[in-house]
């Protein structure tokens, strides 16, 4: 009947009056409902109007049904503005629309994934099963937008506001029996395609035959909610206090999900979908969308170029690690975790022991919240054998150093392992140490490289990978494969003193230290650049929860490799508190004073010890604008980051913002910290760059941002 690229219409084998639609992208490992397969859905759509079938089957030929739009075409969209995304959506619509008002009953087979516009594409069906692997989810919402294609719309009069609204705002993947309980999915399909196909066939049996009403369902989709005033608003209310509590004020769609839902429950279908389309296009006009967006594609590309670079090398199959801290420990739990064998070595019991309770810890915590069983937390620490002994280490392809933050030590250690397993890949978990320097001590340097992971191990997603002035592309390669092994994302560095995070880091809390020497108020300074720009917490918050004796000798570092720039302060506040013994959250007590609440979790208060320190040693406290913090706290930040780009640090501003925002978290909702400079354009962020030179070595502006702002370039062309 059609045979095109995207879509296949057939009639289903053995029955002469029921059509499939067949979703299976000739040329993608992947069904995408890019403009090419919808222009072709849209074809199909009018053989169907022209046939006499009795009912329509949809279903995936691949793997997967479909990870819905083709995100990198949002970008051209979003550029073209309000008219172009309503035109757009406008014909997507009519096409939807056309298919929903067949007049024959219609049934989708989900399998795999489901995402985004493939899940809306189901929700024209009157009925929805499912396979029992299948994840569906609507993720749009963390892209900053909605589901445009009917989604927010239809899900309401499916499964309830309730639920959609659960569905929209958390754009979480939900599974089949989860789908199922919400309503969304009406049954469980075969894994087996065919049994599927016979499993539809008799829906649409039913349907036909007046066992099924059909078309009740499919009238329900186009009508009002039924729902009272007093419902929906006691609905709405409740989904936007637990929106503002998670997703906060920086990130519009879900607030305009809620909107949506609220304004289009009284309306019909087509007056509902002019009101999504309205959120739409103000979701787009916010801003957010194309920042989210970009960290996407930024995400994407990355993960891309992991991939290729590990291409050349086997699987890690057992890992040495050599230092059984907490940070030993934390490494040592997720590559068990990532079904990959373990030796934990240290030169003590005790510290065998501090490793083991951090992987027993962090296994006891997944059990309590049933992400685990005890049978699991049995598997995975028997991966792990510890020993004090260096020959255990032999059988090892991995091996990594986890030891104190000393040069010597490092460099002892270092050499010691290589002797113990010749052969291995050898890396070490330095945090700011020249990984070309450390390299000095072995005499197979090709061998060896970075792995610096953040802490907690469990929970920061970036890994820096570290070239050395001798590190091997198979090294690399090694390195790469093995932190896409434990399911997280792998930077690839070259080497300088702090690497990219934390030589951009140093700068930042410098920034902070020269402001609170100033006179600047530490609570202040955190609102602002926690409330105020985005960040996770502010700096003092930060510095507190690393330590202050780790931030310390970070600036130690820092001052030894870029004196010029990132020389130790005068008065240095940071290095005051840690000579006093005020190390942060460690100690309860840092910037703050720290004491537990009724859950246990640390609450900060004022520090008379602190107050009495910044009296003695700043500026009279002064009133500062949220504007001069801001910009006094983040241009060294950006400064850093152009000259790490400048020196090949780091090959793109793309990899440099997905480091950014797995490894700082920098404020997703600002896209990056190069595509944030990009939206305030070189020359304007040139002009505010000017204001602050005055303060010194910290605040010279590069050369190459000065040159950008004269030729109009921005860091992404």
């Amino acid at each position: 009947m059609f045979e095109g690229q995207f879509f296949q219409l057939n009639r289903v084998s053995g029955e002469t009056d029921i059509i499939e639609l067949v979703f299976d992208a000739r040329n993608d490992s992947v069904n995408t409902l890019r403009k090419e397969a919808l222009v072709e859905l849209e074809a199909c759509v009018t053989k169907i109007e022209l046939t006499e079938a009795s009912g329509l089957i949809i279903r995936s030929a691949k793997k997967l049904f479909s990870a819905g739009a083709d995100v990198k075409a949002f970008r051209d969209l979003f550029t073209g503005g309000a008219s172009a995304v309503e035109g757009y959506l406008g014909w997507v619509h009519s096409i939807y629309n056309r298919i929903e008002d067949l007049n024959l009953p219609k049934v989708a087979v989900i399998n795999g994934v489901a995402a985004g516009g493939g899940v809306e594409l189901t929700l024209l069906c009157e009925y929805r099963l499912a396979t029992p692997n299948a994840k569906i989810s609507l993720p749009e919402v963390k892209l900053g937008i909605l589901p445009g294609w009917g989604g927010a719309t239809r899900l309401p009069r499916i499964a309830g506001v309730d639920t959609a609204m659960t569905w929209l705002t958390s754009g979480k993947n939900f599974r089949t029996d989860k789908a199922i309980a919400d309503h969304v999915v009406d049954g469980v399909a075969s894994e087996d395609p065919v049994e599927a196909v016979k499993q539809a066939v008799q829906v649409v049996r039913d349907a036909v035959a007046g066992n099924l009403d059909w078309r009740q369902k499919q009238d329900e989709k186009r009508q009002p909610l039924l729902l009272n005033d007093y419902e929906l608003a006691m609905s709405v209310n409740v989904a936007r206090g637990m929106v503002a509590k998670v997703a906060g004020p920086h990130y519009p769609a879900p607030n305009l999900i809620l909107d949506t839902i609220e304004k289009s429950a009284r309306c019909k279908r087509n007056e509902a979908l002019a009101i999504e389309t309205s959120s739409v296009v103000k979701c787009v006009e916010s801003g957010v969308a194309d920042a989210l967006v970009n960290i996407f594609i930024s995400d994407m590309a990355v993960k891309n170029l992991a991939k290729q670079t590990a291409k050349t090398s086997n699987k890690t199959e057992e890992v040495g690690v050599i230092g059984a801290g907490i940070m030993g420990g934390g490494i040592a739990y997720v590559t068990a975790d990532s079904r990959i064998d373990v030796v934990m070595k240290d030169i003590n019991k005790q510290g065998l022991a501090l490793g083991l309770n951090e992987a027993n810890s962090l296994l006891s915590k997944q059990v309590e919240r049933g992400r685990k069983t005890l049978k699991n937390m049995g598997e995975t620490l028997n991966r792990i054998v510890p020993t004090l002994h260096d020959a255990v280490l032999d059988s090892c392809d991995l091996l990594i150093e986890a030891v104190v933050e000393n040069p010597v030590v490092k460099e002892k250690v270092l050499a010691q392992v290589e002797s113990a397993a010749p052969n291995a890949v050898i890396a070490s978990n330095t945090s700011t140490l020249m990984i070309s320097g450390l390299a000095n001590a072995l005499k197979k340097p090709e061998n060896f490289c970075g792995i610096h992971f953040f802490n907690p191990v469990h929970k920061m997603p970036l890994v820096e990978v570290i070239r050395g002035e001798k590190t091997s592309q198979d090294t690399i390669a090694k390195a790469v494969n093995y932190v896409l092994q434990l399911g997280k994302t792998p930077i690839v560095v070259n080497d300088c003193a702090g690497f990219l995070i934390n030589r951009c880091l140093t700068p930042y809390f410098l920034a902070f230290n020269q402001l609170v020497v100033d006179g600047g108020d530490v609570f202040a300074i955190d609102n602002v650049l926690s409330k105020g720009f985005g960040w996770p917490m502010g700096p003092a918050t930060l510095l507190d929860v690393i330590g202050l004796d780790t931030a310390s000798h970070c600036i130690d570092v820092m001052d030894e490799a870029f004196p010029e720039r990132l020389s130790k302060p005068e008065i240095n506040i940071i290095g005051l508190l840690n000579a006093s013994g005020q190390l942060g959250q460690k100690t309860q007590h840092g910037f703050f004073q720290y004491s537990k609440n009724r859950k246990g979790h640390l609450k900060p208060a004022a520090s008379a010890d602190t107050q009495k320190l910044f009296a003695k040693h700043c500026s009279q406290p002064t009133e500062m604008s949220s504007e001069d913090v801001q910009w006094r706290m983040m241009l060294p930040m950006m400064y850093e980051a152009i000259i790490c780009l400048d020196e090949g640090i780091i090959s793109s501003p793309q990899e440099a913002d997905i480091a950014f925002v797995y490894g700082t978290g920098f404020p997703p909702f600002r896209g990056g910290l190069f595509y944030y400079m990009d939206t305030i354009g070189a020359a304007n962020l040139l002009e505010i760059a000017k204001k602050y030179v005055h303060l010194g070595p910290l605040y010279q502006i590069p050369q190459s941002l000065i040159d950008r702002a004269g030729q109009q370039r921005t860091f992404y062309s």
